[in-house]
């Protein structure tokens, strides 16, 4: 395990040198540059995932409903029947379209 680490920093460390145009004297700055970007990429690496919710379905109402643990249900919205009729004749035919007015020109 140590041994692919120090690795991936020798290989970080010379592609630093390789961007910085292979200067002389600066290995000490590229191996230490290297280290702490290699290790924050294994820290993130092993970081767990932060959970998510549970998504509700109906089995887990009714889990929840035979004893489990008790949520609130979620509430479902009703269509209005102006909506219902809206989107019901949207589906039949389409739109008419609406006659434009002129506007009247006055004669001298």
């Amino acid at each position: 395990m140590q041994q692919d680490i120090d690795d991936r920093i020798r290989q970080r460390a010379h592609q630093i040198w390789e961007e910085e145009g292979r200067p002389d004297g600066k290995s000490d700055e590229h191996w230490a540059r290297a280290t702490a970007e290699v290790t924050a990429a294994i820290e993130a690496e092993a970081a767990p995932k932060p959970k998510r919710a549970p998504r509700r379905t109906k089995k887990t109402d009714e889990a929840t409903a035979e004893g489990g643990e008790a949520t609130p249900a979620k509430t479902t919205r009703k269509r209005t029947p102006k909506a219902a009729a809206d989107s019901d004749a949207s589906t039949e035919a389409a739109p008419k379209k609406r006659a434009t007015r002129r506007k009247k020109t006055e004669e001298t």
